[in-house]
Order: structure tokens, then sequence, then C-alpha cells
């Protein structure tokens, strides 16, 4: 419910979109701008997220070091099972292996992980549709505007249709500022083959269009997207950021799963299932988004797997040359004196 309540709160006060447009000001372009944002906001989140992987880590090393007592004791009880639980909650209290302690640390990192994702989709995903009537909106003024002025010129040589034409191809220039990202005309469409505007049916009927306003309307949409495309194709892109965020979410699933697994530890069903249905899941997700968002999973993807890599290097190198001994005595807070196999506080 509280997470709910979360989503509602953050969708209901435009959080997101503030923040966006903040950034766009800033640097005056919404792909980069997403960009600056998605590693801003992943930098101020990654403490929770080194703080779960660091006790994940700690947890499954100390698990791998136990398992073998753990296979005895499911040998030995195998028939009774409460008498198996409570051994097994015994071995887990004495190498202080904290389960639910791990688990709240996942959930609660999943949780606003989750809370972001949705709510940035969604936000980004209105907040773009408003933008794409906008930006034409802007251009459909701007036809309005200078054909008015046209007609209060005195010393011109262009004609009206020029005149228009200019002024319009300055207008696009200007919102290309903001909209345009490399390859991209329009980063609130998707990297497809799909026009860079807004479908003049759902422009028309988003302001309500009807009758001769509604014809009025078409013929200036024609005549503005004819003098900006010219005769050639009007791609909005070439999938180049699509196959760019599918590659990006494999690589990060495969790292996470096998790369930075503790050493010996085999690739379970459930890991290859995920390195399977996430990119594909990530494919779906970008064909059907606009540039920002894909650009803002693509970024998170590359920043979680540069932070996860860290993390494990960094963690690796505090416990290499640890033996299993070091593992299980530092787990129980014990200082040990050796007397061939046993162990002494």
């Amino acid at each position: 419910m509280e997470m709910l309540n979360s989503v509602s709160l953050l969708l209901a006060s435009n959080f997101w979109t503030t923040i966006i447009d903040f950034f766009a000001k800033a640097i005056v372009n919404y792909g980069w701008a997403i960009i600056v944002f998605t590693i801003c906001l992943k930098l101020v989140l990654s403490p929770l997220d080194i703080l779960q992987r660091v006790s994940s880590q700690k947890q499954s090393r100390v698990m791998a070091v136990i398992q073998p007592e753990i296979n005895a004791l499911q040998e030995k009880y195998k028939n009774d099972r409460e008498k198996l639980n409570q051994e097994t909650n015994k071995l887990y209290k004495k190498y202080k292996v904290n389960v639910g302690g791990m688990c709240i640390t996942m959930l609660v990192t999943m949780a606003i992980s989750l809370i972001v994702l949705f709510t940035l989709y969604s936000s980004i995903r209105s907040y773009g549709t408003e933008k794409l009537y906008t930006t034409y909106q802007e251009l459909d003024n701007a036809y309005i505007a200078a054909e008015s002025e046209y007609s209060t010129l005195t010393d011109t040589d262009l004609t009206q249709e020029e005149y228009i034409d200019q002024a319009i191809i300055l207008k696009y220039d200007e919102l290309s500022k903001q909209n345009s990202w490399l390859w991209i005309k329009n980063v609130w469409k998707s990297d497809t083959n799909t026009s860079q505007f807004v479908e003049f049916d759902d422009y028309a009927d988003h302001f309500n269009l009807e009758g001769e306003d509604r014809e009025l309307a078409k013929a200036r949409y024609d005549s503005i997207t004819s003098t900006i495309v010219g005769d050639g194709k009007d791609n909005n892109g070439y999938y180049l950021i699509i196959i760019f965020a599918v590659l990006v979410s494999f690589l990060t699933q495969f790292l996470s799963t096998k790369l930075l697994a503790p050493k010996g530890q085999k690739m379970n069903l459930t890991n290859k299932i995920m390195m399977a249905v996430i990119p594909i899941t990530m494919l779906i997700l970008a064909m059907t988004s606009n540039v920002v968002f894909t650009l803002y999973i693509s970024t998170n993807s590359v920043m979680a797997a540069i932070i996860s890599t860290i993390i494990s290097l960094v963690l690796r190198r505090i416990n290499k040359g640890k033996n299993d001994k070091d593992i299980l005595m530092k787990s129980r807070n014990i200082e040990v004196v050796e007397y061939s196999r046993n162990y002494k506080k």
C-alpha cells in the first residue's frame, strides 16, 4: 500500500518531469539531459545498492563454506523436518547468517528500484506524448504567424511560400536543439523508421479540431512536414539505440550471473532463463518507448554494470587470501588459537 501511495505521489506531483526539465534547461538538450540525470540518480541510489551487494556477497561466502555442514544435517535428519529446521537455524545462529536481514535489504532495494522505474516510465511516456503535440503546435504557430506577417511586408523578394518555409525551418532548427540527439530527429519518439512528427489525426483530436479548422490544419501539416522532410525519408532513427539497449541488457545480466558470481558457482536454470527473458523484455520496451526512456534504461544498465564490477573487484581484493577458517571465524567474531583442528575462544 505504501508503495502504491509513493507511486501516486510521484506521478501527481510531476516530480520526475520537473527534474528532467531542470537538466534540459542546463544542458539544452533532452537526450544528453536524460543521460546526465540517470548517472546522477544512479549515484544517489548507489549506497543502498552497495549495502545490498556487500551484505549478499558476505552471506553467500559464509553459506558456501558451511554448505557441507548443511548437507550433513539434511542427510542426518532427512526424515525429521522439524528437527532439521531447528538444527539448521542453530547453525545459522552459530555463524551469524542473517537470511531474513539479507532478504529485507534486497526487497527494499528492489522496491525502490521498481518505484523509480514505473514512475519514470509513466512520467516520461505521458510527458513525451504532450511534447510531441506542443512541438508540432509551435511549428504550426510559426506557420500562421509567418503567413500573417507576409501580408504586412513591403520590401521582400521572397514569395509567400518561400517566406513561410524559411520561418518553419528556423523554428524547426530552434526546436531541434532540444529535441534531437545525434542521429535521432525527435527524442520523444522511438529510434525506428517512424516519422518524427505526431500523426495529424492524433494532433487534431488532441486539440479538438473539427470541420474547416481541421481541413486548414491538415493543409498546414502537409506543408510543414514536406518543408522539413523534402523528398527524403522521414525516419526518426535507425534502431541503433534499441540494439544497444538489448546488448547492454544481455551483457549486464551475463556479468551479474556469471562473471561476478562466486568462484566455482555454476549458472543455475533461473539465471539462464533470465539471460533470455530480460533482453527480450528490453527489446519490447525499447521498441515501444520513446528515445528518452530508452536512453534512461540503457544508461542505468551501464551504470549498474560499472558499479557492480567495482564492488565485486573491491570485495575480491579485500577477501583475497582469506581461507574458509578466516571467513567462518570472522562471521562469529572469534579470535582463535589453533590446536590441530580445534578452535578455542
